[in-house]
Order: structure tokens, then C-alpha cells, then sequence
């Protein structure tokens, strides 16, 4: 049984006509991750790979750089439940003089600030990316093409977004999948962190528009291209251009819009 889905009994009409039949859908539930003990995040995402989506949000969250950082993550509870503890090790913690604060929030969201403000604090906090890395189209159809097969619940529902991890050579590091792509991104990541290979990543790819919030967490690590096989927003533009990221969006075998740092994509 797929956990990532359920099927469940629907009316389906066409054309006036309607008939009785069954439909496979992405499964949505809520996930608590909990640090030192405490509430930290709650988010709605797809079951499974739920240590990693909590190690990779506090990676992108800048709590933890390596798993040097954690002394301990594992279920509240039944494997496979919907919390998740993370204890940070106080050594860490202390040498960051991290203040951690509750962020019970289900999205994200940008109303009521200003654009300009919130990317010159980010990129305070991210470093300017390195200038060495360099692919070609034909390597950008292959990457899309790795990560449409390893999509397992899409096909089925239509309902979940992909994110993949290369390395510099184009090969894959990490893939997840998820209702959110957010956390699709962070079940990726997270799997490099927890594996010691998140400064392998130089590429990702996702199948989703790309937000000032996944630049963001790309941001964290050492990737230097980020594709999207949908839009861009400005924001996301503006964040990328400031630490020197590759930005292309509306990916699709042989196309695509590459709006900042040209350079790095053989044409």
C-alpha cells in the first residue's frame, strides 16, 4: 500500500455525462516537529521521509549546518507518526547563540513586506555562491527527465510536486516528493544532511514555480543552478541575482527562461 495515496469513490462527468468510479489522491496530514523538547513548526506535507523534511527545514532554516548540530532526531511516538523531536546539541546551539522561537505556520506567505527589506536580510544570512560550475541543455533534459521517473505518486494523483539534487556532474544526490514543494525541497535536503553530502549539491530541480522561499533554501547549501519547470516570481529573481544563483524557469526538455547568471548554461 502507497501511504502518498488514497483511493477513494467519485462522480466523474463529461460532456453531461456522469459515472460512478474510484480516483486516487495525494494524502495530505499534518507534521509537528518539535526542538529541544519544544513546538517549533507545523506543516501539512505527504507521509513518509519524515526525519529527513524536519532536518532539511531546520538546515534551511539555518538551526543546523551539519548533523554535527543533532544530538538526537527520531518519531514522537510511532515510526511513521506526525511528530517529529529534534534535541540539538547544546554545544551547537550555544556557539550559534540560537534563539529558537515557534513557527506554527501551515505556508509561507509575503503579504505586508517589503521586498527589498526581506532580500537584503537573507542575504545577510546566505553566502554569495562560487562561479565554477557549468551544464548544458542536453544535461538540463536529463535531470528533468531523471526526476519525472522517479515520481511514484504523481502519475497516480497529479497532486505532488518533485524536487531532485545534483551534483556538479548532473548526477543525483537526493530526490523527494511531496504535496508541498517546499517540503519536497526539505525531504531532499534533508536526505544530503543526513548523509554528509549536502556540499555535493550544485543543482536542483523542481517541478514547481520558483518562490523567494525555495531560492532561499536552495541558498543555504552550495547550489549554483536552480530550475523550475514553472514560473518565477520577481522576488525569486531578485533573491537569486544577489547571491549569484542560476535561475530558469518553465524548464522543459529544449526550453526554458534563464533569468540571471546566463553564463553558466552551454547553450
Amino acid at each position: 500500500m502507497n501511504k502518498g495515496r488514497v483511493t477513494l469513490p467519485i462522480t466523474r462527468y463529461r460532456n453531461a455525462v456522469d459515472v460512478s468510479t474510484d480516483d486516487a489522491l495525494v494524502v495530505e496530514e499534518p507534521l509537528e516537529i518539535f526542538l529541544n523538547g519544544n513546538p517549533y513548526y507545523l506543516t501539512m506535507r505527504t507521509p513518509g521521509e519524515e526525519m529527513f523534511l524536519a532536518l532539511g527545514y531546520c538546515f534551511s532554516e539555518g538551526v543546523i549546518d551539519s548533523m554535527n548540530d543533532v544530538s538526537l532526531v527520531h518519531y514522537c511516538g510511532e515510526e511513521n507518526g506526525n511528530r517529529i523531536e529534534i534535541t540539538l546539541d547544546p554545544k551547537g546551539q550555544a556557539a550559534k547563540g540560537l534563539e529558537i522561537k515557534a513557527k506554527r505556520l501551515t505556508t509561507y506567505s509575503s503579504c505586508g513586506i517589503c521586498g527589498k527589506e526581506l532580500v537584503e536580510d537573507i542575504c545577510t544570512k546566505l553566502c554569495l555562491r562560487e562561479d565554477d560550475v557549468r551544464i548544458s541543455i542536453c544535461q538540463i533534459n536529463d535531470m528533468i527527465g531523471n526526476l519525472e521517473k522517479c515520481q511514484q505518486i504523481f502519475p497516480q494523483t497529479g497532486g505532488t510536486h518533485a524536487a531532485g539534487i545534483f551534483d556538479k556532474d548532473c548526477q543525483l544526490l537526493a530526490f523527494a516528493e511531496d504535496v508541498g514543494r517546499h517540503n519536497a525541497l526539505d525531504k531532499a535536503m534533508g536526505k544530503l544532511v543526513f548523509n554528509g553530502k549536502i556540499n555535493e549539491a550544485m543543482v536542483a530541480v523542481m517541478t514547481s514555480r520558483l518562490s523567494y522561499e525555495i531560492v532561499q533554501k536552495t541558498g543555504r547549501s552550495g547550489v549554483q543552478i536552480l530550475v523550475g519547470m514553472s514560473s518565477a516570481t520577481s522576488l525569486a529573481v531578485e533573491l537569486a541575482k544577489n547571491i549569484n544563483i542560476t535561475l530558469i524557469g518553465f524548464a522543459k526538455k529544449g526550453w526554458g527562461n534563464i533569468y540571471t547568471t546566463a553564463k553558466r548554461i552551454i547553450l
